[in-house]
């Protein structure tokens, strides 16, 4: 956990410069029979801190909590940051693993990515987390992606989703970087993408900043975008509540989008960038009503 904020940490200053311009070992589980599409109407993500499967004995609330996402109408999917699916959640909703770093490319990481993909049909692979901030340049993602990720395609029929980079120019850099390297069959399937706002700017300005990021990244690369992380750091609830509402709502409207997830679902705020209103989770393990309304519970 306290690499993984590490990491959102680096990660999510550098995409404050780019909107200030507008940018245990476990045992393998068995085959589960879901497909890519859950059988909701949404596109909502379920960004399930990796902590959290290890908070379930301490607190007992997050049980609750992963069993009332059972009835969601709007709830697509669920990620976890890592190849894993976390048990608790439902089975009706398909896992989206993640390579997040060159470490899930062997052992247990990547045995367990294996039994995901032979055994969900479709399953969406997401790469790389932020590599521009971890040391990981272009050229070498190039060579893991098409040693390592263009297999699981070719041979599982994995549906994969391009390096999640942070909403800076030194993100989108990368991003171009490693796209033009790809020939046209190399291509994702998806173009990741992460956004997050300034703290001190108005709501409809962030608004609107995240809508012309997003937009703008797809006319880019023409690929159909799932929104891998996406949040408000603002300190002002009422603006939380509105930038996630309102993003949502249009984002649910583009029909290039296929996915999209919040981040916040954790008992804890991961570090000083996020905002503690845009928790999803409290400290017990209840959602919060802006978590409710996340899961349409609300």
């Amino acid at each position: 956990m306290v690499l993984f904020q590490s990491i959102r940490h680096v990660a999510c200053l550098a995409a404050c410069v780019f909107l200030a311009s507008p940018g245990q070992a476990m045992p393998v589980e068995a085959p589960i029979a879901i497909s890519e599409r859950g059988s909701s109407s949404g596109k909502r993500t379920i960004l399930w801190e990796t902590s959290l499967t290890s908070e379930l004995k301490s607190i007992p609330g997050l049980l609750t909590a992963a069993a009332a996402l059972a009835s969601s109408s709007v709830i697509e999917s669920i990620t976890n940051w890592e190849t894993k699916r976390p048990n608790e959640l439902p089975k009706k909703f398909p896992f989206r693993p993640m390579v997040r770093t060159p470490q899930h490319l062997s052992g247990d990481n990547w045995s367990n990515l294996i039994s995901v993909v032979s055994s969900q049909k479709n399953t969406i692979v997401h790469f790389y987390n932020e590599p521009e901030r971890n040391g990981i340049d272009a050229t070498t993602a190039v060579a893991d992606w098409r040693s390592k990720m263009l297999p699981l395609r070719q041979k599982y029929g994995a549906k994969l989703a391009g390096p999640g980079c942070a909403s800076s120019d030194e993100g989108s850099a990368w991003l171009q970087s490693f796209m033009g390297m790809l020939a046209d069959d190399e291509k994702p399937d998806y173009l990741n993408l992460h956004f997050y706002t300034l703290a001190q700017n108005p709501c409809d300005q962030e608004i609107q900043n995240a809508e012309n990021f997003v937009s703008g990244k797809h006319a880019t690369y023409n690929l159909p975008v799932i929104i891998g992380e996406i949040a408000s750091t603002s300190r002002d609830a009422a603006q939380v509540v509105d930038f996630t509402k309102e993003v949502s709502e249009w984002l649910d409207k583009q029909s290039w989008v296929v996915e999209y997830g919040f981040f916040g679902v954790s008992t804890s705020v991961a570090d000083d960038f996020v905002s503690p209103a845009a928790q999803m989770l409290t400290s017990s393990g209840s959602w919060t009503d802006l978590g409710k309304w996340w899961i349409g519970a609300a």
